[in-house]
């Protein structure tokens, strides 16, 4: 709240007169009534008292201090009584400035301001008015407590122990399983007396457990083909194709260097990522260079002597030629 030391000049005069006039004029006035509080805490009143939001004391004008006051509040009609310790309010159509203490009984810490009536205080009391003649004024409804009935004592029941039933668990039923009897393969053989045409070409037959070979000679006869040994695993018969040819030649066994063999080299990715599958299939490690639009499928990182072998392999599998490169 600021202080004007010239308006204290100017009102000097009138507050000496108004309390002269005091015990003789019924006090009666209307107004706006605003509050100030905690920034103002701890300082000292224009009447020399250490202002306290706490306490139900007010700021006016006119009136002398230690004036006790009764301020209700036009909306809701609630009543406090304060004490005149200090000045003001210093702002236009505002006739009091109540502590947080009385705004809080009039209910209007959040508006800030209020319409107010100001009359002569009827008690010496501070605080909120409670009287026949003014509304009582509660921070809260009073509600009258239930009465107490004493509760039957609660009789907690004695823990009961559950015992689990054993678990049985049933012997085990032996089961006779019959034994598999595997049958003795069937082998047709030829009537003796039967030629067995010649065979033109030299099948091999490879064994699944990648066995040695067994091959099966020109001229050879029906009887002898039956009277192979009958512990060799089931075997699959294939005419191998020509080795796939090696552009640039197949380098000598002993050679100490490492080789490449381009496979292929495609504008189509997916026909890349074809040979690059197919060769996967076949146990070889291929690996893909892209040079421009191509997309190269090559064997890297190969030795001279394992060539041969790969090319078989190559030609076995569609491929009818490689372009080999030296690695280092």
């Amino acid at each position: 709240m600021k202080r004007s030391i010239v308006f204290i000049l100017i009102v000097t005069g009138i507050i000496t007169f108004s309390a002269a006039q005091a015990a003789d004029i019924d006090l009666r006035q209307e107004g706006i009534a605003s509050w100030y509080g905690k920034e103002f805490e701890g300082r000292p009143t224009a009447s020399g008292e250490i202002f306290d939001p706490g306490q139900y004391t007010a700021a006016h004008l006119t009136l002398p201090f230690g004036t006790l006051i009764t301020v209700t509040n036009k909306q809701n009609m609630r009543q406090v009584t304060v004490k005149i310790n200090d000045r003001g309010p210093f702002v236009a159509a505002r006739i009091i400035d109540l502590s947080r203490a009385a705004a809080e009984v009039l209910d209007m810490v959040h508006t800030g301001t209020a319409p107010i009536v100001i009359e002569r205080a009827q008690t010496t009391a501070l605080g909120p008015v409670n009287g026949a003649s003014a509304p009582v004024i509660a921070a809260a409804p009073v509600v009258e407590a239930a009465p107490v009935v004493e509760a039957a004592p609660v009789i907690v029941p004695a823990p009961v122990e559950v015992v689990a039933a054993p678990v049985i668990v049933p012997a085990p039923v032996e089961v006779e399983v019959a034994p598999v009897v595997l049958a003795a393969p069937v082998v047709e053989t030829a009537p003796v007396d039967v030629a067995v045409p010649a065979i033109t070409a030299t099948p091999v037959i490879v064994t699944e457990l990648h066995e040695e070979p067994v091959r099966i000679i020109q001229g050879q006869s029906a009887q002898e083909i039956v009277n192979i040994p009958q512990n060799i695993p089931q075997t699959t018969v294939f005419y191998p194709a020509p080795a796939a040819r090696i552009l640039g030649g197949i380098p000598p066994a002993e050679s100490l260097k490492s080789y490449r063999l381009q496979v292929g080299a495609f504008l189509v990715p997916r026909n890349a990522v074809d040979a690059f599958e197919k060769l996967k299939s076949v146990g070889l490690n291929p690996a893909y260079e892209q040079n421009g639009e191509y997309y190269r499928v090559v064997l890297a990182g190969l030795r001279a002597a394992e060539i041969p072998e790969i090319a078989q392999t190559l030609g076995n599998s569609g491929f009818r030629e490689a372009l080999i490169r030296e690695e280092y």
